[in-house]
């Protein structure tokens, strides 16, 4: 059978906002959906729900997570005001929250599970609950209270469960998967129909196992009294987790047009380079040679030095030591270079004198935009250009992009062990772990840390590795690390309260229909715009 996952349209109208979804939760629209039909097998709305939860972690709510953080920052158009500067209401998520549900979310899980526990297919049954477990435990990062219980239904305005609630049935779900996937259980599963792991047993309980540790970390700040128990429990977790990058829990993708990556289809628009790289995770990266810099973003500088070529102040070329050379002054009567390459500097801000023009060093050739104080735009590095994205031109937009990881599941543990987050932890232990997950891009080893240093490196590790990934936002509301600024300039709203947003808001269109919702300005008013789990802001 042909794996094809086309989320093309899909995905990039959810990335620009202007994908509206006129379907309840449930009722005659939904199930008179002509992209939902009621008679699709099993098997065509398990490709279709594939199809969603890829898009659904790579979209706009993934832009929005990598602009909040400071991964990637908004230069242009509307990722400059909607996302960058929080300039964002009842309706910036809309789709996005009717993915959770419609067109492959929850409904579509419920048809599949029906199906296959009739059938008897216990390996297709457990397969389709970690995909629940995935969506509904997503849904409640980004929202807190949301609708599960009564979701799938008759009740036109389901009620919304609390959000420590929906963990619970996360982890309950993924312990039901894990018993359906053991070795005696029947059924052969999705098999070849499966874009992850191809029908593979092991590696889909390994992925459940760091899920739930995952998931139980979103728990520690509400349930600070037994955080310890809570630390333990996701160490036995991620200890039964992805035990290498060979399992890692990786969105399908190829050069096909309808199955490139999101943020790769993004790129390639016209309005693409409105979102560029983030000067805190660049600053990060530059402090350490981070091998990963060509990987996530393109080069400031890729332009040959010259010979006796007429360059202007600003002009930027990359020398043979990999650094960029900027000019910073030319002389009268012309700005001409010399005849032969000068020798460069080495030392970041050093000079050189190149005939009429003055270069200097500006280090390695990537930099980020700051979110208050704005960059010259010539030292800014592109999302586009990254070798991960286009690493040759047979296979732009097929970067696999990584769900939940070996990585993740190391950095788990280090923070778990670690005695500044959890005090009878074990430093040893976690700095082993953090260097197990500093090996993948091959980073050097630490040593000699512990205590708060070791927590900070563990997290800015984790900031690091889990670029353009949604779970770095639930970390920093955990640990308020990496410490980041907010957007503070004249202008923005005053409800943030010099805070970045704790959550999304409701969907507008759910609002509209489900008297449960809470209109935004009960939301903004609860919690410090926060979620159940995320009691305190971060400084």
């Amino acid at each position: 059978m042909t794996r094809t996952i086309k989320v093309a349209a899909v995905s990039l109208g959810l990335v620009l906002g202007t994908v509206g979804c006129g379907n309840f939760l449930v009722g005659d629209k939904l199930s008179n959906n002509p992209n939902n039909p009621t008679q699709a097998t099993a098997e065509q709305l398990f490709i279709g729900m594939q199809a969603n939860m890829i898009s659904s972690q790579e979209n706009s709510v993934a832009m929005t997570v990598c602009m909040w953080m400071q991964q990637c920052m908004g230069v242009g158009g509307r990722f400059v005001d909607q996302f960058a500067h929080y300039t964002v209401n009842e309706f910036s998520w809309d789709g996005n929250w009717f993915q959770v549900y419609t067109g492959g979310g929850l409904f579509d899980l419920r048809k599949i599970e029906a199906a296959k526990r009739a059938a008897g297919d216990s390996a297709f049954l457990g397969i389709t609950k970690i995909w629940e477990a995935f969506d509904i435990g997503v849904a409640a990062d980004l929202w807190g209270n949301i609708p599960y219980t009564q979701a799938v239904g008759s009740n036109p305005t389901s009620s919304l469960d609390n959000q420590l609630a929906v963990y619970d049935s996360v982890q309950s779900l993924l312990s039901q998967a894990i018993a359906e996937l053991g070795p005696a259980q029947p059924g052969l599963g999705p098999s070849g129909l499966d874009l992850v792991y191809g029908g593979n047993k092991v590696r889909w309980i390994a992925a459940a196992h760091t899920l739930k540790a995952r998931f139980l970390l979103h728990t520690i700040e509400a349930n600070a009294a037994t955080k310890a128990t809570i630390y333990a429990n996701a160490i036995a977790q991620a200890t039964a987790g992805i035990a290498s990058p060979a399992g890692d829990l990786l969105a399908f993708h190829s050069p096909a047009t309808s199955e490139r990556n999101i943020w790769y289809q993004f790129q390639t628009t016209t309005f693409g380079q409105d979102v560029v790289a983030g000067k805190t995770l660049v600053d990060i990266m530059r402090a350490r040679n981070d091998p990963r810099l060509p990987a996530y973003f393109g080069m400031n500088a890729s332009a040959s030095w010259q010979a006796s070529h007429k360059y202007a102040k600003g002009n930027r070329v990359l020398d043979p030591n990999g650094n960029g050379e900027q000019v910073t002054a030319v002389a009268a009567p012309d700005s001409l270079s010399g005849s032969t390459e000068p020798v460069w500097p080495t030392t970041s801000g050093a000079t050189t004198t190149d005939n009429h023009v003055t270069w200097t060093n500006t280090g390695l050739p990537w930099g980020g935009e700051d979110v208050n104080v704005p960059q010259p735009g010539n030292i800014v590095s592109p999302l586009s250009g990254s070798l991960r994205m286009c690493p040759d031109a047979s296979s732009c937009g097929s970067f696999l992009q990584p769900l939940v990881t070996y990585q993740e599941n190391e950095l788990i543990q280090a923070e778990a062990y670690s005695t500044a987050a959890n005090p009878p932890g074990n430093d040893g232990t976690a700095l082993t772990h953090l260097n197990n997950a500093r090996a993948v891009p091959g980073l050097s080893a630490l040593a000699g840390i512990t205590g708060v240093a070791l927590l900070d490196s563990i997290m800015t590790e984790k900031y690091v590795a889990l670029f353009q990934n949604i779970e770095t936002w639930n970390d920093y509301r955990r640990t308020c690390i990496p410490a980041l600024a907010p957007y503070t300039a004249v202008g923005v709203n005053p409800i943030w309260r010099g805070k970045i947003p704790g959550r999304l808001y409701y969907s507008g269109s759910e609002g509209n229909v489900n008297k449960n919702i809470p209109d935004p300005g009960t939301q903004v008013a609860t919690n410090g715009f926060r979620n159940p789990n995320d009691p305190a802001d971060c400084p």
